[in-house]
């Protein structure tokens, strides 16, 4: 569960995002998505995450690290909709997120990710870090991007239930097939790849010693 430590003063990071091919019969499946994840992450929204303009998504969080997990979150409420976003850290603009630095870096971002045909991208974390994390998205990407829509459906459920033969239960399928989806669709190596990401950013929030 989100708390509401921040990371830095009036530092948050701006999500900008869009659903390429999703048009007006998901709208609905969209803002389902948007209510979820401003729900779960409540404690953590620097702004809540709404629809822009048809298919593109904004919103923000006080504290950076939680912004891997609330990204997995979104994908798995509207997939096989796919989620492109770039992520900024930065000023949020005289305590408006939206008008401030990290929205600046974000939209940046979700070009880098359109232009590399990827889906997450971060700027904001200075020159190496946003190498870094740039890095490592190129690696974790095709993993998510070659997701079928049974993986998306046990890896979603496996989130909420956290047990396979409770997921098994709910799409009436094997203890065995939900293993097998789970692991075909890359969820561990996804979560920590995630996990790795939020501890970059937690950290790098941190006074460091001297400073």
């Amino acid at each position: 569960m989100p708390t509401e430590r921040g990371c830095e003063p009036r530092t948050v990071a701006f999500v900008d995002a869009d659903v390429p091919g999703a048009g007006a019969a998901d709208r609905e499946t969209l803002q389902r998505a948007l209510d979820r994840v401003n729900r779960v992450f409540l404690p953590a929204l620097a702004a809540p995450f709404t629809l822009v303009d048809g298919a593109r998504l904004g919103g923000a969080l006080r504290d950076p690290a939680h912004t891997p997990l609330c990204l997995s979150v979104l994908r798995e409420s509207v997939a096989p909709l796919e989620v492109r976003a770039g992520v900024g850290i930065g000023g949020a603009g005289n305590g408006d997120p939206g008008d401030g630095e990290a929205r600046s870096l974000a939209r940046r971002a979700l070009r880098l990710a359109v232009r590399d045909k990827g889906l997450t991208r971060y700027l904001g974390t200075g020159d190496a870090g946003d190498v870094l994390l740039g890095a490592l998205c190129r690696l974790v990407d095709p993993l998510i991007q070659a997701r079928t829509g049974k993986q998306w459906e046990a890896i979603a459920a496996y989130r909420e239930l956290g047990r396979q033969r409770a997921v098994a239960e709910r799409l009436g399928v094997t203890r065995q097939s939900v293993g097998d989806r789970l692991t075909a669709g890359n969820r561990r190596a996804v979560e920590e790849a995630d996990a790795a990401v939020a501890a970059f950013l937690s950290l790098r929030g941190r006074p460091q010693p001297g400073a």
